[in-house]
């Protein structure tokens, strides 16, 4: 059997970089909201405490959200950020494209387009600066919307998204049925 801990710790992680409230948790677990920030509280603690762990649990907009620890932070740059260049692999092209053809657009969007999540590579991409968070959709749960920055556009040689090449928007959108 699966403790509470653990399960609400499953909601956190899978919930991404938009986060989980308390709330949220507590009508799924079907649990008190106080002791679901209790058990969050706690679970961070563990966290914290525990030297092998890399990550943390913070808390923004009332969403919790898993977090490596700030002690990681130069070696994560390190990883994501290469002073000399940027290098764009195939998963990363993709996602840029499609985010500068359908842009402003949510992380759920992106996935259900690519049909895999992609968390890592758009939290890469905003580390680089190629795009950037723009504001939140006004649906429940106010998820995050992403566009292209400026650097995009220096990085492909290009004034505007204009500029881009003209594709089958087929290829880059979710077909509605």
């Amino acid at each position: 059997m699966v403790s509470n801990l653990a399960k609400i710790s499953g909601l956190i992680y899978v919930s991404g970089d938009d986060g989980i409230s308390s709330s949220n948790i507590s009508k799924l677990l079907e649990m008190n909201e106080s002791d679901i920030t209790n058990s969050i509280d706690k679970l961070n603690d563990n966290l914290s405490n525990d030297p092998d762990s890399p990550f943390t649990i913070i808390k923004y907009d009332d969403k919790y959200t898993l977090a490596t620890k700030e002690e990681l932070d130069s070696i994560i740059k390190k990883y994501i950020i290469d002073d000399d260049e940027i290098s764009l692999t195939q998963t990363s092209l993709e996602v840029l494209t499609i985010i500068s053809y359908n842009q402003p657009i949510t992380r759920v969007e992106i996935d259900d387009i690519r049909g895999v999540n992609s968390n890592k590579t758009i939290q890469k991409l905003i580390k680089q600066g190629i795009i950037r968070v723009s504001g939140h959709k006004k649906v429940p749960g106010n998820p995050k919307l992403y566009e292209v920055t400026e650097n995009f556009l220096k990085l492909f040689g290009i004034s505007s998204l204009e500029e881009l090449p003209k594709i089958d928007n087929n290829l880059i959108t979710k077909e509605e049925k």
